[in-house]
């Protein structure tokens, strides 16, 4: 029976992986394979009464902090993607035009010389 239980949770997780592949960033299925130990780890000592040690311990905290700090920081960045395609949508045609006639008539300073130029 364990055995039996064994092999369909390897079958699911190849067949989980696999769906992965193609729709995660190389980071993120690391990620996955990293809880993919953590969880082979647990079942072993839940189903099996496998000795779990203080490094085994250890190491499975340090892999689930790691995916809670990858997690935060991914939806940090797309939050702020988001709040930039916003201000970026925001802009009308007027201001962007607005903008480019602003800067194309500014003069410039010439550091160097010291004399404003015509840009």
């Amino acid at each position: 029976l364990f055995i039996l239980l064994s092999c369909s949770l390897a079958v699911f997780c190849n067949v989980s992986q696999y769906l992965c592949i193609g729709r995660f960033s190389a980071v993120s299925f690391q990620v996955l394979g990293h809880m993919k130990t953590v969880c082979v780890l647990t079942l072993g000592w839940l189903l099996f009464d496998s000795e779990l040690t203080l490094k085994n311990i250890l190491g499975m905290a340090l892999a689930i902090v790691g995916m809670v700090v990858y997690s935060w920081a991914v939806e940090k960045e797309k939050q702020a993607n988001a709040k930039a395609s916003q201000y970026k949508e925001s802009l009308t045609e007027e201001d962007m035009s607005l903008l480019k006639d602003g800067v194309e008539n500014t003069p410039v300073k010439d550091i160097e010389l010291g004399s404003e130029t015509k840009g």
